[in-house]
């Protein structure tokens, strides 16, 4: 090694360079993500779960809000008196939960505008999605020209 002036010492001389440190990269948003998932993973679960149950209350409510009040009637009387649709409750519960973001289960159901707004916006980032799966499998949602139940 020289010592003539102007060279550099790079032995373990305190005003040495770096140059030996390594400079970490850009994160990638995946990183990013599995790294926020990691430390926050159970309180974003936790306000899923929140949601969904709060979703699922809500539906149930307004569902036996809308019954009629419980006075003694033949279980005949009731079947006849309760239209039926022609379209069926299980493919519109399966388009729901396979197709709910693009609006389809709307469509199928013949609410177009609807359909077509929920096709816009992705079922409102997937909670529009979650509230017409709980609707549809409680049978609370009718179809549209008639407003009938689903068969």
């Amino acid at each position: 090694m020289s010592t003539e002036y102007g060279t550099v010492n790079t032995t373990g001389d305190e005003e040495a360079p770096a140059t030996t440190t390594t400079v970490r990269g850009e994160e990638t948003r995946w990183h990013k993500c599995r790294r926020t998932l990691g430390t926050h993973g159970h309180r974003i679960f936790i306000a899923w779960f929140i949601i969904i149950a709060a979703t699922a209350v809500l539906t149930l409510s307004f569902h036996f809000s809308l019954l009629p009040s419980h006075h003694p009637v033949d279980d005949n009387t009731v079947l006849e008196e309760q239209c039926t649709s022609d379209r069926s409750w299980f493919l519109a519960l399966l388009l729901s939960i396979f197709f709910g973001p693009f609006g389809i289960d709307r469509f199928y159901l013949g609410y177009i505008l609807l359909g077509l707004l929920k096709l816009v916006t992705a079922g409102l980032g997937g909670i529009w999605w979650i509230i017409d799966v709980v609707l549809i499998a409680l049978n609370v949602l009718t179809d549209h020209p008639n407003g009938c139940h689903l068969h």
